[in-house]
């Protein structure tokens, strides 16, 4: 059976402003959001070093920015992170670029009246660029699995990571439930003025997936007797893990305490 051909038109649906409207508007920006937990492909890059020794890394880094305040430090650094960004596949580098830039406008948009009553500080300026793109490039070139092991290997207790687990599944599932639901009414509108309250209507519909969902997820751990408990992965350090981490905890010691 041939289709007609304004059904394979891709074209955008006018929707009124209004609050109403709030959530139809701004669809694409939440669909963006679900992109960032998609499941990433392991990249050369990364995959040469445990993921315990890039949360370290991670770690040291911000505290490092943090307690530091010389400018040629933190240019110095901000020619290393370009040229590790630089030899990422393009994809990546502009999912970090795209992270860094929209996790920069909250706080930027707090620090604007520091600015105009001329107590603002250039160092703080140079810091949170660098604090939020160390945080972009992590969340986006490691996975959820790779944060989970990084723990569970730094001793974190199982009931902090089951529960870390648990949210971030439930935020990308109830994520995708809205979106889809978006779609929905948005369809059922064309033709037609859109006016409806999607906001009580829409959170209901959530919270009773979300006391559905909880039933079935409790059934399904109790059926493959689930305990809580995670296990540690099999991967071990390798001497290149201990040398980077120590090389990178000894260089911030040296710079603190040269600053």
């Amino acid at each position: 059976m041939k289709l007609p051909n304004w059904l394979s038109e891709d074209k955008s649906i006018a929707v009124h402003s209004g609050r109403e409207h709030f959530l139809i508007r701004n669809r694409g920006v939440l669909a963006a959001v679900l992109r960032t937990f998609r499941n990433k492909p392991v990249l050369m890059v990364t995959s040469f070093l445990h993921p315990v020794s890039w949360l370290l890394i991670l770690f040291i880094f911000l505290l490092t920015i943090s307690l530091f305040d010389n400018i040629l430090f933190f240019w110095i650094l901000a020619l290393l992170l370009g040229t590790f960004v630089a030899v990422l596949p393009y994809d990546s580098m502009m999912a970090i670029l795209k992270k860094t830039f929209f996790l920069l406008i909250p706080p930027l948009i707090l620090y604007l009246p520091a600015v105009f009553w001329g107590r603002a500080t250039f160092v703080f300026l140079l810091r949170m660029p660098l604090i939020l793109f160390l945080v972009a490039s992590y969340s986006e070139l490691m996975t959820m699995t790779d944060l989970l092991a990084a723990l569970k290997k730094l001793r974190f207790p199982d009931l902090v990571l089951l529960q870390l687990d648990i949210t971030v599944k439930y935020i990308y599932i109830f994520g995708q439930m809205l979106v889809a639901i978006l779609k929905a009414i948005e369809a059922r509108a064309v033709g037609r003025y859109l006016k409806f309250q999607v906001g009580s209507n829409i959170w209901g519909m959530l919270y009773i997936k979300a006391v559905e969902y909880g039933k079935e997820l409790q059934h399904a751990m109790e059926a493959r007797c689930f305990t809580g408990e995670y296990y540690d992965s099999k991967r071990r350090l390798l001497l290149v893990d201990y040398a980077v981490i120590v090389i990178c905890l000894l260089l911030s010691v040296l710079i603190i305490l040269e600053g």
